[in-house]
């Protein structure tokens, strides 16, 4: 990121800062009167907040959300977390100096009320746009960022490692980890709470526990902090009682001989018992919403050493409840989004813009195009099942879930599990369909090689947001998938340029005796489809004759091979265009017979071209010892594509169709 991110002190309010009129007072009863004038400018660090009277800090809550709102219903973004943390995240910040101690959020995407107290007010209207503020923690912006996050269950071992980094060197500051409650059931945390004791050294780790990822939180787990939401009594119980001990007569005593029967009783009666016994300090639940209750309960912790687990209980989307919507749907909105009680009277689009809505024709994404087919599979055959990792809705499995619920598995945060679940399911005799965004089966490597490879067991993976996702940035673009997934043997890796070849390919999928993986990117299918021929594995299609070169489009960017055999023949360039909807196996023959026709083969895909589909043709050429120099592969460079609209990433990318036709005016000219 550029250093334009830098905030000079004297930069402009935004579009969505946290200046009001009284008009918009009444417009907008969501908010709250304001005392004088607008706080939030005058916030850019640890110092001005602590500076600010305390009771003026629920105020300055208010403008915190009145400022995300406002900026997440222009740009998009994400709203039901961000309003949730506003009070934790303003006592923490009230509490410590993280431009000196470090606060690593887990995920990230409820880090804006962290970003607009660390001076990035003046530049929030950009979030999530091109050069503009990240959705996510980004070190490029402010000292206070961490690390560039985006995937769950890492917060807590990246801060045992800056503890043991501090202490090696000597460096005396405080750590925080901030983790949600579905978070904490990933894998990967519980193994830094499991070393967080073997490692003896003085953490915070808060728990923000609002019972909701996306969807409601699953798992057992889940349902022992909702028993210890049951038992609030014992929020600071155990020091309270250390200390009324020692403030009576022989009180030391007293303490020093009780203080195994108050442990046999805790262990016994009270909450926490599970962090307890993983050698936490657990204090809570408190209420994440009670900014003073917090700012207390954090200054005590702040002077307690060791290793310590604080429970605060929030309200997803907390702020939001005149919205009269459901907190799960405002997890992320789109841009131009309305809320009643902040930007709209109703929250309802004017009659003429629905009416407008109404009279555009309706396009298919490829997430409901999925969804569709596993119903339609469902139908079929009662041995097929769904699996999801914390993404029934993102992954269009939400339906499936309500007609099948026998048959769908929402494993939590948890892809590894959720893989070799699969496995499992595959063994018994079902047919499994795990389906994980690309950059989230990252997160299961391990599994796809151990549970579905080596097992050689047919379960199919369907990797949605397989390509550029936009806003979300580089910690969500699932642009790896092809480079490792073909290098396993037996695996079968295909994917669909539109709806029809998607359901084709699933059924194609459920019926193999190896593991089977269907890429497919974020965004609509094409419209018109083209008219498709017979699919069988490893078989591409040619969809149009040419004589001068042929466009390789992977995916849908057959769709855009298509357009751009259009401009170039208007050039006079004869170009033919190939479908190859496999990548392993590749068709090597329909290639090879298009080298040798046209002299050059133009590989097109939405992932890295170091390992991917262009580099499959290049490598399976080089083998057989022809045409591998006539291949030029187009595809995503080797750098991390940064946030912004999807297509503004793709021309970053040179996944347009201006970039294609100039490579390949370039490349047949000069032949």
């Amino acid at each position: 990121m550029s250093d334009s991110m830098s905030l000079p002190a004297d930069a402009p309010f935004p579009r969505g800062d946290a200046r009001s009129t009284d008009a918009d007072e009444a417009s907008n009863p969501g908010t709250t009167a304001r005392k004088a004038g607008p706080l939030l400018p005058g916030i850019r660090s640890h110092a001005d907040l602590v500076a600010l009277d305390r009771d003026r800090l629920p105020e300055l809550a208010e403008e915190i959300r009145r400022t995300m709102a406002d900026t997440v219903c222009t740009t998009g973004g994400h709203l039901g977390s961000n309003f949730g943390v506003v009070e934790l995240t303003i006592a923490l910040h009230s509490v410590f100096d993280f431009a000196v101690d470090r606060l690593v959020i887990d995920v990230g995407h409820q880090c804006y009320p962290h970003k607009l107290l660390t001076g990035r007010l003046p530049r929030f209207h950009s979030l999530r746009s091109k050069d503009g503020v990240s959705g996510y923690p980004h070190p490029d912006e402010s000292p206070a960022d961490v690390m560039r996050s985006g995937h769950a269950g890492t917060s807590i071992s990246m801060g045992l490692g800056i503890v043991a980094g501090d202490a090696l060197l000597e460096r005396d500051r405080k750590v925080v980890c901030l983790i949600g409650d579905s978070s904490l059931g990933a894998g990967v945390a519980l193994e830094g709470l499991n070393y967080a004791d073997h490692l003896g050294k003085d953490i915070l780790v808060v728990l923000n526990d609002n019972e909701m990822s996306i969807s409601k939180t699953v798992g057992s787990l889940a349902s022992y902090l909702n028993r210890l939401r049951a038992a609030p009594i014992y929020t600071g119980a155990k020091e309270r009682f250390h200390a009324l001990l020692r403030s009576v007569p022989f009180g030391e005593q007293l303490d020093k001989n009780l203080v195994d029967m108050v442990d046999a009783v805790k262990a016994a009666i009270a909450p926490g018992h599970l962090f307890e016994e993983l050698g936490f300090g657990y204090y809570g639940p408190v209420d994440g919403h009670d900014i003073d209750g917090m700012i207390e309960e954090l200054e005590r912790l702040k002077k307690v050493g060791g290793v310590k687990l604080l429970h605060v209980v929030t309200k997803k989307g907390k702020g939001l409840e005149a919205t009269g919507k459901d907190t799960r749907f405002l997890h992320a909105l789109s841009p131009g989004a309305t809320l009643p009680g902040y930007n709209s009277p109703d929250g309802m689009a004017s009659k003429a813009e629905a009416d407008q809505q109404k009279a555009k024709p309706s396009k298919v994404s490829f997430t409901k195009a999925f969804s569709n087919a596993m119903l339609r599979a469902a139908e079929r055959d009662p041995r097929v099942v769904a699996i999801t990792a914390a993404m029934p809705d993102g992954t269009g499995l939400s339906e499936f879930a309500a007609r099948f619920p026998e048959r769908f598995h929402d494993t939590g945060i948890t892809e590894q599990h959720a893989v070799a679940l699969a496995g499992g399911l595959s063994k018994a005799g079902a047919k499994p369909v795990a389906a994980i965004y690309s950059t989230f089966l990252q997160r299961g490597y391990d599994q796809v090689f151990h549970e579905a490879i080596l097992q050689d067991l047919p379960v199919v993976f369907a990797l949605d947001r397989g390509g550029l996702v936009g806003q979300d940035g580089p910690s969500h673009n699932g642009v790896f998938d092809i480079a490792y997934l073909r290098t396993f043997p037996a695996a079968v890796v295909c994917s669909p340029r539109d709806a029809s070849e998607l359901e084709a390919m699933l059924n194609l999928g459920l019926e193999q005796e190896h593991p089977f993986f269907m890429r497919y990117p974020r965004g609509t299918c094409a419209d018109p489809e083209l008219p498709a021929a017979p699919l069988e594995v490893g078989k591409g299609e040619l969809l149009r004759k040419g004589t001068d070169a042929t466009l390789v489009g992977l995916g849908p960017m057959s769709y855009l091979a298509m357009q751009a055999a259009d401009r170039l023949a208007e050039e006079g360039i004869d170009v033919a265009v190939v479908n190859p909807r496999f990548v392993k196996p590749l068709d090597v023959d329909l290639l090879s017979s298009c080298a040798a026709e046209t002299g050059l083969l133009v590989t097109i895909e939405e992932h890295q071209v170091m390992g991917g589909f262009g580099s499959a043709v290049l490598e399976a050429l080089a083998l057989r010892g022809e045409h591998a120099e006539k291949v030029l592969p187009l595809g995503i460079p080797d750098r991390l594509i940064e946030h912004a609209a999807r297509p503004e990433c793709l021309d970053d990318a040179g996944l347009t169709l201006e970039h294609v036709v100039r490579a390949v005016r370039e490349r047949v000219r000069r032949s």
